[in-house]
Parts: C-alpha cells; sequence; structure tokens
C-alpha cells in the first residue's frame, strides 16, 4: 500500500441500537427488526431520505441470487412496502446506474423488479429464456450480468452461496 497505508486502524463496533447518531440526529436503521435485518437502510427523517443498503435498486438489473426463495422475495416486498410507507423524497440506493433519479422510484422499481422476475422464471425453460424475457422488459438496464447469474441460480443450472 506504500504511501496509503491507514495511520489508524479503525475496528468497527457491534451497534447495539437500531438507530445511529449524527450531530444531535438520531437516525433509524429500518428493517433491523424485521425477516431480513441484512438488507436494512438508514432513515434520516430530516430530510425524509433512505439512504444506502441492498434491498433498493435503480437503473440496473436487480442481484436476485441472494434470495432464492418465494418467502425471501415476499420479506423484501414487505421491507420495500415499510420504505414507501415512510414517503421519501430521497432515496439513494445501495446499487444504481449513473444517471438514475434518487427518489422513490427506486423502491417502485424495485418491487416491481421482483415481480417480474418470480412471473418470468416461473415461465422460462431455463436461464437463457430468463434472461431473454428480463431484457425485453427491461432493455435499457445496466447490470447484465448480475441478471445472468441471478437467471442460473434462480433456474436450478447453478449453485450460490
Amino acid at each position: 500500500m506504500g504511501a496509503d497505508v491507514p495511520a489508524r486502524i479503525v475496528v468497527p463496533q457491534v451497534l447495539e441500537e437500531d438507530a445511529l447518531q449524527l450531530e444531535g440526529q438520531r437516525l433509524p436503521l429500518i428493517g433491523l427488526d424485521g425477516p431480513t435485518p441484512d438488507r436494512s437502510v438508514l432513515w434520516v427523517p430530516s430530510l425524509r431520505a433512505i439512504v444506502g443498503g441492498i434491498p433498493v435498486v435503480a437503473g440496473e438489473h436487480v442481484w436476485m441470487a441472494d434470495t432464492q426463495t418465494p418467502q425471501s422475495h415476499a420479506d423484501w416486498l414487505q421491507t420495500l412496502q415499510r420504505l414507501q410507507a415512510l414517503k421519501p423524497k430521497v432515496v439513494v440506493p445501495g446499487h444504481y446506474a449513473p444517471g438514475a433519479a434518487l427518489d422513490a422510484s427506486a423502491l417502485r422499481f424495485t418491487a416491481d423488479y421482483i415481480r417480474a422476475f418470480d412471473a418470468e422464471t416461473a415461465k422460462a425453460r431455463d436461464s437463457a429464456a430468463l434472461v431473454k424475457a428480463m431484457q425485453a422488459r427491461y432493455p435499457k438496464l445496466a447490470g447484465v450480468e448480475s441478471l445472468a447469474l441471478s437467471a442460473k441460480v434462480a433456474k436450478g443450472e447453478m449453485q450460490w452461496p
């Protein structure tokens, strides 16, 4: 690393609350109390902003390989509903393509994508057919590699951790 070696190593501490404190503001972590705490986001009430987290995507194919069951998709959709209920003005997705809107449309996009992926998975004979169907629905999205791998996992052609 040479000159880029950190001067001080910071060891992360275990979070023992469901919120962070920053400049006198309490910033709740939404989702820690749900069925998928690994899919939590930070809520900034003063800005009506959702920040980060992997449950929200914009402008690219959604990584579906980590959620392989109908229940995991139902849980994800429930988390997105919970986030929509906050009526955010700003949404900074955990993954997004350059130029994607940073607003609540990302929540709707992600939910719609999950439902579309499930519908097309049920109809597709194999991963190639699933990729083709999803590209027909979303022809301009970035991240085709994510779609291809997710399709292989969904169709049982590949194991994913």
